[in-house]
């Protein structure tokens, strides 16, 4: 028998031959893959493909026998008894026919064919984990070898953003997130071509045609991505996921492979946001270094993965040697020099004090001094790695611009987090078109990415139910940011677990918006229109029409869903419509997991239906500028003439025996409240606490404020006599004091009683998804998107307590929201 080498040598003479020859059987102008259910070709592959090129093959093989019965072989030599092949990934036959991937990047590929020949390859690079590093399995074990041998390195006791590569490693379809993807990426490319379409997981998703042949097509092309970073993050749906006893994890990575997308890793590095946490987020720097920690309420903030003191020269010192440690050990392209998340105040410490910007709303209150200790990083770094960029994210209130710093150095590169799910809304889109303005202008590299939220659908949270479609918003964003941004990464919810059924509901819907933005990644200048037309016609089949305005109506009216059962009735109505035209198919199955996914909304609608009618309401005077000095005392002219409301006693409404009432202001996007609690004396005031975050204000006097927003239901905020202040999100029925506010609080006591002088700044209808640890998620209110509340006051005494409420609710408790008031602004 010949030896392989000689075997090898030998087809490569015979695959010249038959391209210069053509094939005898073959019609003129015409070449076969598989004719009239016949095999005519067989792939082949270099004798050691990367990986991606042996995925790559396997999906060729096994979509073309789906789609016509003939199974073509996987081979490393061309066959004789085929008359065409398939070259895909690097091979000697490629390198023969000068045909490479040189200058192919983030997944880009090369499609070329020839009379008996196709050949599909690109960037295909094994991915080689370096360590160390955590890439099998995460247990105490690993995680003490990996820090052993990084302290080892670094003489120091920093934490490790390779700790979780495990999970981006697919087991059953032995693939890295980070393998290149050309030759993988054109093989899905020329299965589109014949008709294939993924658009979710599993076969249920697949669009298949039947064919008895299938040609070579007439191609010549290099395809490459209008983004580099199309990076796509499902929570608990990683690339692991494709691992032994998991059923539904390579359909999962195999859907998510299908679409295009590629890891920010050669773009933006490993760590895309909270850099400096990993600095300080071991025990051993806790112990060793408190003044590396922000002082809030007279403690330092060493909990969980702690906050930075960015005043800290040690720290300063500490974040410069990681990174450089990080750039020559793991030759990253870009650190993140970033606070960590719940990043909620100005450290107290002396060295920080003053440096905040209040007067600049919510998104600018830490910009300046968050901006300068990134750019003074920046500085440092660039004096020894010039060709490394430093990052960090326009998030929460350090989004706007710094004012003292002019110019960034060339090495910064900004991210910035957005939301596209609310581009509806001009005045959203327009502020965030805006905030890339202001930061082009400041950074001389002119390089931006997105950090995006695609959370809506993820299960008992914002939005469970909800069908929320924006694919328009998507193209048009994605349009707009062509040759101005190096992609997005984008944290997509699901599910937690292996929780197949729940994550099939949700992605039944919510595919659609993934499956435009992993489109429109490669080619923004496709027909939108088109596309869609397509996917009702294909995924929905006799149901098209129906689907079509089911789905047209929920893009227009999501927004609306929890506040009008009208919109609930409605789509409703459209899928009940669609179900009964797909009839008992697979179309019909699609649509059974929307209607199982939606069907929280019928709980939304009963509690419109019997709940939030003749709701008391407050309309807010918009004021242009807000001139008033907090101090609790209710006497500025700020006050003069602005509508409010009294409280009624809890469940009758009846007055209570002290009165209290409000009044409210709109202006420089902040929310006033002027709040007066009328008592016996100032001296018997029942004052359980006089610290910011203590809940135990909640067993003494106090003010409860309670908010929902277009975009979020529901936040407190509660202030006593004192002016101490807890804020608590109330979302999902839970209690997490981990939210804060940013509200500024004045507390005054008289003879008669108390006041209140309370500011809320109001940080955008994303704040939710971009920082839901800070600030308060929603627009201005208006009177067609108002927002809810109520204002409550508690009044303690040994013979119990007195509640009142602007909106009273009935029973003793004031955390009822289906019984809030309306409120929105006039001008």
């Amino acid at each position: 028998m010949p030896s392989i080498k000689l075997r090898s040598k030998l087809g490569f003479m015979l695959f010249m031959i038959l391209i210069m020859a053509g094939c005898k059987d073959m019609p003129a102008g015409k070449s076969f893959l598989v004719r009239e259910g016949k095999p005519c070709a067989d792939i082949v592959i270099a004798e050691k493909p990367e990986r991606s090129v042996r995925l790559a093959a396997s999906e060729l093989q096994e979509f073309l026998f789906k789609i016509t019965g003939a199974k073509l072989a996987i081979t490393n030599v061309p066959g004789t008894n085929v008359s065409a092949h398939v070259f895909i990934g690097r091979s000697q036959y490629t390198g023969q026919m000068k045909i490479t991937a040189e200058g192919l990047k983030y997944g880009a590929f090369i499609m070329k064919s020839g009379a008996n020949f196709l050949v599909l390859l690109g960037d295909d690079a094994d991915f080689v984990p370096p360590q160390p590093g955590i890439y099998t399995n995460y247990d105490e074990k690993e995680k003490s070898r990996v820090y052993k041998e990084w302290d080892a390195i670094t003489g120091s006791h920093w934490g490790n953003q390779y700790m979780s590569e495990h999970r981006r490693y697919a087991s059953e379809l032995d693939i890295w997130e980070q393998d290149g993807k050309g030759a993988l990426n054109a093989v899905y490319e020329f299965l589109r071509g014949l008709g294939c379409r993924w658009y979710c997981p599993g076969e249920i998703g697949e669009i298949v045609p039947k064919m008895d042949s299938v040609e070579i097509p007439r191609v010549d092309k290099t395809c490459r991505p209008d983004f580099p970073a199309r990076d796509l993050l499902f929570y608990y749906h990683e690339f692991w996921s494709a691992r032994k006893g998991i059923p539904w994890g390579a359909d999962e990575i195999k859907w998510q492979l299908r679409q295009g997308f590629n890891p920010t890793d050669q773009v933006i590095g490993r760590g895309k946001a909270h850099g400096i946490m990993v600095v300080h987020c071991r025990d051993e720097m806790k112990q060793a270094h408190p003044e590396y920690y922000a002082l809030w309420g007279g403690k330092r903030q060493t909990n969980d993965w702690g906050a930075p003191c960015l005043s800290s020269p040690g720290l300063f010192e500490e974040n410069v040697k990681y990174a450089r440690a990080v750039f020559d050990h793991y030759n990253e392209p870009m650190i993140s020099v970033m606070p960590s998340d719940s990043y909620v105040g100005l450290c107290e410490c002396g060295l920080c004090k003053g440096k905040a910007t209040p007067e600049r709303g919510h998104n600018g209150t830490l910009s300046d001094y968050v901006w300068d200790y990134v750019n003074r990083v920046a500085l440092e770094l660039y004096k020894t790695h010039p060709d490394k960029k430093i990052t960090c994210l326009a998030y929460g209130n350090y989004s706007l611009p710094p004012e003292k710093i002019k110019t960034f150095p060339s090495n910064v590169v900004i991210g910035i987090a957005q939301g596209r799910v609310g581009f509806h809304d001009p005045e959203t889109r327009k502020k965030t078109e805006e905030l890339r303005r202001m930061w082009l202008e400041k950074i001389p590299s002119k390089a931006i990415y997105e950090y995006e939220y695609y959370l809506y659908g993820r299960p008992l949270g914002p939005g469970d139910g909800m069908p929320v479609y924006f694919m328009r918003s998507i193209a048009a964003d994605l349009r707009a940011l062509k040759g101005v941004s190096l992609g997005d990464y984008i944290e997509v919810y699901r599910t937690h677990g292996a929780e197949e059924g729940k994550a099939a509901d949700i992605f039944s819907y919510s595919h659609l918006n993934s499956y435009v933005t992993g489109r429109f990644y490669w080619d923004v200048n496709q027909d939108l229109d088109a596309m869609l037309e397509e996917y009702y016609d294909k995924y929905f089949g006799p149901a098209r029409k129906e689907m079509k305005v089911f789905v047209e109506y929920a893009e227009a009216n999501w927004m609306n869903i929890t506040r009008d059962k009208a919109v609930i009735d409605r789509l409703f109505e459209l899928l009940d419509s669609a179900r009964k035209v797909a009839g008992d198919t697979v179309y019909g199955r699609r649509i059974d997991r929307i209607m199982s996914y939606v069907q929280p909304m019928k709980i939304v609608r009963t509690r419109l239906e019997r709940s939030r009618s003749n709701m008391p309401e407050v309309r807010v005077l918009g004021k242009e500028k807000a001139d008033i000095k907090l101090d609790g005392r209710l006497d500025d002219k700020f006050w003069k003439n602005v509508a409010g409301g009294s409280l009624g006693e809890i469940e009758t409404g009846r007055p209570p025996q002290f009165g209290t009432w409000f009044n409210a202001v709109w202006a420089d996007d902040w929310l006033y409240f002027g709040i007066r609690c009328r008592d016996r004396d100032g001296k018997s005031l029942n004052i359980a606490s006089r610290e910011n975050g203590d809940t135990n204000i909640w067993n003494g006097d106090c003010i409860n404020i309670l908010l929902e927003t277009q975009s979020h239901s529901y936040y407190q905020i509660t202030v006593n006599p004192a002016g101490a202040k807890v804020d608590a999100d109330r979302s999902d029925g839970k209690l997490n004091t981990k939210w804060s506010s940013g509200a500024e609080v004045a507390a005054c006591i008289d003879d008669e009683g108390w006041s209140l002088e309370v500011r809320v700044p109001v940080a955008g209808s994303l704040a939710g998804d971009v920082d839901p640890l800070n600030g308060v998620a929603g627009q201005r209110p208006t009177q067609t998107y108002p927002w809810l509340f109520n204002v409550c006051r508690q009044r303690v005494r040994e013979r119990g307590a007195e509640i009142s409420a602007f909106s009273p609710t009935g029973k003793r408790d004031i955390q009822d929201n289906t019984k809030f008031g309306k409120l929105y602004t006039i001008w």
